[in-house]
């Protein structure tokens, strides 16, 4: 057994000890598998037949027709420190709407180990137009502030992209070159759940892009970090929410905001860290929102106590 993160065997959430999907966790699609470090592609059948791309494996598996299709991704074992760090892929990658359930999971014991970074300058790492999609393991690197997304959800007007359902989780989502503009950007899906990741140097790390079209209904965004290199944490407009249990770094302009775009209402906000400075300046929400056990700083507010345990939504006092 090779050490590090080329090894043969390892242990991800969801797969046994060889990296291969079985039992419950077998849904009947195809498996395919990416290592960036071989020195010629193969044909993604195994880890020494393995795509040098995650492009050709995702392209792969839309020629192929299938649905609910897995997706394993290497790193390389270079031993980098954060201000040496090169990216192990760079490439942006669709899921096309027919992709339905395609799962991409990074194969290191932590989302550090595989980096992952756009194509060119203000582009979208992961573009997903599809239901029912799963993401782990990545540290994605987004780049410039424009238009830079690590992950964008799409769903159109017309239905025709629609990326409801999605989950990702254990990623970490840092910029490199120029502040990008989101770690994750959701345009009106509907039941994403983003849990257990963390953002840094990105302008925002979740961002509602304005639908016009669709309301957020059901977003989960939960047990994630958002550190003080972020300007904005969660900014967002949703309906039937939750947001709970997140830790909001300090000296963020916006830590959790609900009704970016006013279009929805009566979301839950519980047990997360909010070091709002001014509460109704530095967070939002709307009046039929539960903002009931949340911490805050500013217990000078009258919709926090002398706890710092938010009572009301904020922009009340």
């Amino acid at each position: 057994m090779k050490s590090g993160l080329r090894r043969e065997n390892f242990k991800v959430k969801n797969l046994d000890v060889n990296g291969t999907l079985t039992g419950a966790y077998s849904n009947g699609g195809n498996t395919y598998y990416v290592d960036s470090a071989q020195s010629v592609t193969g044909g993604g059948t195994a880890w020494d037949d393995a795509y040098i791309t995650i492009s050709e494996a995702v392209a792969k598996s839309l020629a192929d027709g299938g649905h609910h299709d897995t997706i394993l991704v290497r790193g390389t074992e270079n031993q980098e420190s954060s201000a040496t760090l090169s990216s192990d892929y760079s490439e942006d990658v669709t899921i096309a709407a027919s992709q339905v359930g395609l799962r991409i999971i990074g194969c290191g014991n932590s989302p550090e180990g595989i980096a992952w970074t756009g194509a060119t300058a203000d582009s979208v790492i992961l573009l997903v137009y599809a239901r029912d999609c799963y993401v782990s393991g990545f540290r994605f690197r987004p780049n410039g502030a424009t238009t830079g997304c690590g992950i964008y959800l799409e769903t159109a007007a017309d239905m025709a992209e629609n990326a409801m359902g999605f989950t990702v989780e254990n990623c970490i989502f840092r910029s490199t070159t120029t502040t990008a503009l989101a770690g994750i950007a959701i345009n009106g899906s509907n039941d994403v759940t983003i849990r257990d990741c963390k953002f840094t140097s990105v302008l925002t790390g979740i961002l509602s892009i304005s639908p016009g079209h669709s309301v957020q209904y059901r977003t989960i965004i939960e047990d994630c970090f958002f550190d003080d290199k972020c300007t904005n944490g969660i900014d967002i407009d949703a309906r039937s929410g939750i947001i709970r249990n997140n830790i909001i770094g300090i000296g963020l302009t916006m830590t959790i905001r609900t009704s970016k775009h006013t279009v929805g209402q009566e979301n839950v906000v519980f047990n997360n860290v909010i070091p709002a400075a001014i509460y109704e300046t530095n967070a939002a929400g709307y009046v039929t929102d539960c903002w009931l056990g949340n911490k805050c700083i500013d217990t000078a507010n009258t919709d926090v106590d002398a706890a710092g345990n938010t009572l009301l939504y904020p922009n009340r006092a």
